[in-house]
């Protein structure tokens, strides 16, 4: 597994957080469709999980629960650009992966929190952890450097 703009192997610690998530159908269906760019939706997962984590535990939180809410929170398993924009794949989108969350694995309420704020500010659900603020600003970075890295490649004529 390898996360956008971290070169050395994922941390150990990290990775046990999140092994049985990794190992589920569900998140496994997330490789299957293309999120930013030519970023798949688990790959996104993953960058987000991973920032969370590091920022998380870095600032004394719950890296753990950071981890696997930033994993799972964008679990809503379709492809967005196939919907309409009355289907409201950007307001909804997190009810949607916090209602798969809660059906195939236990998580918990930060988990829930994280999963389901993460569009803040786009909608209006305020985060009530600082993990869920966190998990906000790392979604947003990492789909810019997603999108960018793709545009990139297209400008420097690579193929991808």
């Amino acid at each position: 597994m390898k996360v956008i703009g971290i070169k050395k192997p994922l941390d150990k610690e990290f990775l046990s957080h999140i092994e049985d998530l990794v190992d589920s159908d569900a998140v496994n269906e997330m490789k299957k469709v293309i999120h930013h760019g030519k970023t798949t939706t688990f790959e996104h997962c993953l960058n987000v999980s991973y920032y969370n984590y590091l920022i998380c535990k870095k600032l004394g939180l719950d890296a753990r629960a950071a981890a696997r809410g930033g994993l799972l929170h964008d679990l809503f398993l379709y492809d967005w650009h196939t919907v309409t924009l009355a289907d409201g794949h950007a307001l909804q989108h997190a009810k949607r992966a916090r209602a798969n969350a809660e059906k195939y694995f236990d998580i918990t309420p930060l988990e829930r929190d994280i999963i389901e704020k993460h569009m803040f500010p786009l909608t209006f659900a305020l985060p009530k952890h600082r993990e869920s603020f966190v998990t906000t600003l790392t979604d947003k970075y990492c789909g810019a450097l997603e999108v960018i890295t793709h545009r990139w490649g297209k400008i420097r004529g690579k193929k991808g």
